[in-house]
């Protein structure tokens, strides 16, 4: 398989393609603040500061103050007992797989996790049972034949990232018994979700439950980088002897600070949030008074299944609008070809006027 056919950004909202400046609704940066003036003066400060990257891993020398700071200011931010910041989010949760090891009984996963989810599964050392998408009386019949089981381990996705659907963690949560942990990969509802964008856990009120969250900076933050939110017991696994944390060279100290920065404009400008609820709304309501299937009203993400006939008309269609057709197949993943879209607090008006009229109707 061979690789997309390379794009060139142009700007938060664009891109060039083949000669042409298109609206862009690809991607998950929800709030296009990997263009943000402020991330990108206090990545070139640190960048001259310190170099392209620390070339240790944080257990040798590769440990910054700017390390330090955003671990201080996530575990502000989310509310979490710890943070410890890794190099990127899928390592995020590959360690914490590994980190996990011999503390569970019984792992359930959703059967459509994300694959580094799945990954991680591998390192757990107790079985590993798959129920059904977002199948919450799947998931209480697997348990009834696991009741031996005293340790138990949830699974999940916050938000599934093809479809953009939340996952019913809510209902999750009741089937599992009170002791259990809810592992939750929030890469994408993290900064986007809940009254204070702490993602999809405070979306769903789980309130006082065993949460441990895995986090990415490249999407709501507009960075790079991962995050792994929880107990004290968690931070303690990965400093005392983790392979991830151990072996892999530390957060360059640039992207260090431009998360730290993105994490105070979503704190401090609140109206990011609110324009990208507004925009979300404006075109998924839009969509689905027209038929077009949008998914989960409440999260900026749909996806438009697109059999081979339809695909070539759908290109043609967004590409006569001025839209950059995000046509995408996973190689790792089972579904087939699909449109992504993904809507931001940046897009104009207009942008999503001609969104909504490319895709309705068709």
């Amino acid at each position: 398989m061979s690789l997309p056919e390379a794009i060139q950004p142009d700007g938060a909202r664009h891109v060039r393609y083949r000669g042409r400046r298109l609206v862009y609704f690809g991607g998950c940066d929800y709030y296009r603040l990997a263009h943000h003036p402020k991330l990108l003066k206090a990545q070139t400060r640190a960048a001259a500061r310190d170099g392209l990257g620390t070339g240790a891993s944080r257990m040798t020398t590769g440990n910054h103050p700017a390390h330090e700071a955003l671990e201080t200011a996530l575990v502000h931010f989310f509310g979490s007992e710890t943070a410890t910041v890794v190099g990127d989010g899928y390592l995020a949760n590959i360690a914490l797989g590994q980190a996990a090891k011999g503390r569970f009984d019984a792992a359930f996963i959703d059967e459509r996790a994300h694959v580094s989810l799945r990954d991680a599964a591998q390192f757990i050392g107790c079985p590993i049972v798959r129920y059904r998408h977002c199948d919450a009386d799947d998931l209480a019949k697997r348990l009834s034949r696991r009741r031996a089981a005293k340790r138990v381990l949830l699974m999940c996705d916050g938000v599934f990232s093809v479809s953009g659907r939340i996952a019913p963690l809510a209902d999750l949560a009741k089937r599992l018994p009170r002791s259990a942990t809810l592992w939750i990969d929030d890469a994408h509802g993290a900064g986007v979700l809940g009254e204070r964008l702490r993602g999809t856990a405070e979306q769903c009120g789980l309130g006082q439950r065993r949460v441990i969250q895995s986090i990415v900076f490249s999407k709501a933050l507009g960075s790079f980088g991962g995050a792994i939110l929880g107990p004290r017991w968690l931070r303690a696994a990965l400093l005392g002897g983790n392979p991830v944390v151990t072996g892999s060279s530390s957060l360059p100290t640039g992207l260090a600070r431009a998360t730290l920065a993105s994490l105070d404009l979503l704190r401090t400008r609140l109206g990011l949030a609110k324009r990208l609820r507004c925009n979300t709304a404006f075109v998924k309501d839009r969509l689905l008074a027209a038929g077009v299937p949008v998914g989960d009203l409440a999260f900026p993400v749909f996806s438009l299944e697109c059999p081979r006939k339809k695909a070539a008309a759908m290109r043609r269609r967004l590409l006569s609008a001025g839209i950059y057709p995000s046509c995408i197949r996973y190689p790792t993943g089972s579904e087939g070809a699909f449109y992504r879209f993904a809507i931001s607090s940046e897009h104009t008006r207009g942008q999503l006027e001609g969104l909504v009229a490319a895709l309705s109707g068709f």
